[in-house]
């Protein structure tokens, strides 16, 4: 009987160990495949850098082409931008231009202490992995009338990727990495909205924003939290 007491007590022991160290492993697990994703994004940005020492721009057809879209889009007044599924499924591919990656570039936030890699489109596989780039709004490239709008989770198995931008203030900076360059952005104002009212992550005329957008309040999640900010000239 005492053997048998000794064995459910191990075996509790090893259950209450598992239980407590699961999230530490599944947040190790998100960091490592977060570096990784950035560390291969900054080697293609690093190619691309040594060959603009050259003459020609490296990747100057996606370049144009990103631009192109963003203007596109913004003629359109963003006609496509009708559900959730239209933020999922992103209608520009990296892939067409060779490049093999779903990452279209980086968000560093100091002030809150955010860096992640930010995938093409807001599905749920890519909002698991770090930030998202919600398809149907500009691409991270900067220019007027454009509006970026990067989603992530507030918090995600004990890993907070956006949970901390409700602690933004005005003309913190945040950062935004693409192929060629550095975009920096200064917080210009916050709000709070309902999930289904997309007209506040819309294009405003004649601004260049980057918009985040997180799930609030934390743990309901029956709202979104929205922080704009604007392209430093």
């Amino acid at each position: 009987m005492r053997k048998v007491i000794r064995v459910i007590g191990v075996l509790l022991l090893i259950a209450g160990i598992g239980f407590f160290s699961y999230p530490i492993v599944l947040r190790e697990s998100f960091h490592r495949q977060a570096r990784k994703a950035m560390e291969q994004f900054a080697d293609i940005r690093a190619e691309s850098s040594a060959a603009q020492e050259g003459e020609d721009m490296p990747y100057a057809d996606l370049r144009s082409a990103m631009f192109a879209y963003n203007e596109a889009l913004y003629l359109s007044g963003q006609r496509g931008l009708i559900d959730q599924l239209s933020y999922e499924e992103p209608d520009f591919h990296l892939s067409d231009y060779g490049i093999n990656s779903q990452v279209l570039g980086t968000i560093s936030i100091p002030a809150i202490d955010v860096e992640l890699p930010i995938y093409n489109g807001a599905s749920e596989e890519n909002m698991t992995k770090g930030a998202a780039y919600l398809a149907n709004t500009s691409l991270p490239v900067g220019g007027e009338n454009t509006n970026c709008v990067i989603a992530a989770h507030t918090r995600y198995h004990g890993v907070p990727m956006f949970k901390r931008i409700t602690e933004l203030q005005l003309g913190d900076e945040i950062y935004i990495t693409n192929f060629w360059e550095t975009l920096v952005y200064r917080v210009s104002e916050t709000k709070v909205i309902d999930p289904s009212d997309s007209r506040n992550i819309y294009i405003q005329p004649g601004r260049s924003l980057v918009t985040l957008s997180t799930c609030h309040p934390f743990p309901k999640n029956y709202q979104r939290y929205l922080v704009y900010a604007e392209l430093v000239e």
